[in-house]
């Protein structure tokens, strides 16, 4: 399911006519996002939070945005997804090494976003927008310190028949889907 945004603030307080390229907010429709109130999250200032957890380059973290959405932390995971004008006007900056992950809820998102920290590595960070910013700042900041301290590498995904049963299904978190049904451990 896409959300599209519909209307923003900049970080100076300003509203910008709509940029050309959408703002877009992939999420999954089995979360049952509200979304009238994540259509105007971008209309919430932005809060921004340095977390200090470096990440080098060839560094193996390929998968923090899988890593975050099979945690189990009550906040939805979606995909933040903004045009170069968007981008240009710095309505959002999403990372881009993980495709614009983020988590939700309600109408509040927190989306991850990286910035140079030497010549070999990128500095975490988070950006949030919605009125419970405060809140779900902290709750990501602290699923990303548990990442740092785990640095978990590859996750192990196993497939099976939709018509599955429960019990012979491998540990971990379970998606089940129309055709098949997945367990992602780590």
């Amino acid at each position: 399911m896409r959300v599209r945004a519909h209307a923003w603030r900049l970080r100076d307080g300003r509203t910008p006519r709509p940029p050309r390229e959408d703002v877009i907010l992939k999420v999954d429709a089995d979360d049952l996002p509200d979304e009238p109130a994540l259509a105007g999250i971008l209309s919430h200032a932005a809060r921004e939070q340095w977390t200090g957890i470096e990440v080098r380059h060839d560094e193996p973290a390929a998968h923090l945005d899988l890593w975050l959405a099979t945690m189990n932390s009550g906040l939805s995971f979606g995909r933040l997804s903004i045009g170069s004008s968007a981008r240009a006007l710095n309505l959002a900056d999403p990372a881009i090494r993980w495709a614009g992950a983020g988590l939700y809820d309600g109408g509040t998102l927190v989306s991850l976003t990286a910035r140079p920290a030497g010549e070999d590595a990128n500095e975490l960070g988070l950006i949030a927008h919605g009125p419970d910013s405060s809140k779900l700042l902290g709750q990501v900041n602290d699923l990303l310190r548990r990442w740092s301290q785990e640095r978990p590498e590859q996750p192990v995904v196993t497939a099976y028949p939709a018509t599955t049963l429960d019990d012979p299904l491998a540990a971990g978190v379970r998606v089940t889907r129309p055709e098949t049904r997945l367990t992602i451990g780590w």
